[in-house]
């Protein structure tokens, strides 16, 4: 008798009977339908970062260079890792799917080919082949990136802090064997024009001097509105880079 109560009616089964009547649509409304491996919940939602790599088909650096061009970034899943992977780096799989649609991703295919060609003939002793095919190299550009992590002019000048701060440094660096003098000389006309700009339109704000530098701050106005740009200069001093 199991667990039946004497006098009370015996419930009815969930599960039918094989050899019972029952259709298959009412077989699904009772019992439901089984989930098939990683369709569902929090494996379905988060992907591995091996996993994505093995998708992708890219390297590592390629990958964490897209990553960082894209602003993608690893996403810790809510409540318990999937499949309790703890320590584990996961990212959304809207994310990955973003990024497997991304043109800048066949470049990177090309370029990574392109190389294979030049090491193959370094290694057949024709370094005249492999210098001659140098200037060939596949190039890309960032500009549909820029637009669409920037669409306004506005959400450019908020986000320009850190790039100011990286040409006033490269501005200051001496020409050797890791920064060539082209970049040097970029970032000084690029520095220079910025200063002249904020000089002529009178939008410096703010200046305070420290060790590291000149802090200096400038109220850009774009339609009526004044967008605050921080930025440090570095002291004219000679620089070492250090060695590594």
């Amino acid at each position: 008798m199991g667990n039946r109560v004497k006098g009370k009616a015996k419930k009815k089964s969930i599960k039918a009977a094989v050899h019972s009547g029952m259709s298959t649509k009412r077989k699904l409304s009772r019992m439901g339908k089984n989930r098939k491996k990683d369709h569902a919940g929090l494996d379905a939602t988060f992907i591995g970062r091996a996993k994505v790599l093995k998708k992708l088909q890219i390297s590592l650096k390629d990958f964490r260079r897209l990553c960082i061009l894209k602003g993608v970034y690893p996403r810790e899943p809510r409540g318990r890792a999937p499949r309790n992977k703890k320590g584990q780096v996961f990212y959304h799989i809207k994310d990955v799917k973003a990024l497997n649609h991304e043109p800048i991703l066949d470049q990177f295919r090309e370029f990574k080919s392109f190389m294979k060609k030049v090491r193959k003939s370094a290694n057949r002793n024709e370094k005249d082949e492999a210098r001659r095919k140098q200037p060939l190299a596949p190039k890309y550009t960032l500009h549909h990136l820029v637009r669409e992590r920037y669409p306004r002019f506005a959400d450019a000048l908020g986000d320009l802090d850190d790039a100011l701060c990286l040409v006033n440094l490269f501005a200051c660096l001496p020409s050797d064997g890791r920064i060539q003098a082209g970049i040097t000389r970029k970032s000084q006309q690029l520095a220079a024009s910025w200063g002249a700009y904020c000089a002529t339109t009178g939008s410096v704000t703010k200046s305070f001097i420290s060790v590291k530098g000149v802090y200096m701050e400038a109220e850009i106005m774009i339609s009526g509105q004044g967008i605050p740009v921080r930025w440090v200069s570095p002291h004219n001093f000679t620089q070492h880079i250090p060695q590594g």
